[in-house]
C-alpha cells in the first residue's frame, strides 16, 4: 500500500491511497464492492475510489476532523483486507 497525498486545508482533511492489488479483476471488484457504502456517506465526508489497472485508488475528504477521516480510512482498509481473502479462497478451489 502506497499512502499518498495527505494535507489540511481551513475547512476540511484530505488523503489520498493507492492500493496495488494482485489482479485488474481484483481491483475492479474492490472498487464494485465499496461502491454502495461510499454513496451512504454523510454530507462532511466525500469519498471517491477508482481502479487503473491493479491499483485502487481512493479518496477521501471530510470536514469532521483527522479522528473521523482515520477512522473512515481503517474501515475501508479493513474491508479491502476482506475482499482480497475471499477473492484468493475462491481463486483457490
Amino acid at each position: 500500500m502506497i499512502i499518498g497525498e495527505k494535507f489540511m486545508t481551513l475547512f476540511s482533511t484530505q488523503i489520498a491511497v493507492t492500493v496495488e492489488c494482485a489482479s485488474e479483476e481484483l481491483a475492479s471488484i474492490i472498487v464494485k464492492s465499496l461502491e454502495p457504502e461510499n454513496k451512504m456517506m454523510e454530507e462532511p465526508t466525500e469519498i471517491r475510489t477508482i481502479h487503473e489497472g491493479k491499483k485502487v485508488k481512493i479518496s477521501i475528504a471530510s470536514s469532521m476532523g483527522i479522528s473521523s477521516l482515520r477512522y473512515t480510512l481503517d474501515d475501508i482498509l479493513y474491508t479491502i483486507s476482506v475482499i482480497e481473502k475471499i477473492y484468493q479462497a475462491t481463486k483457490n478451489k
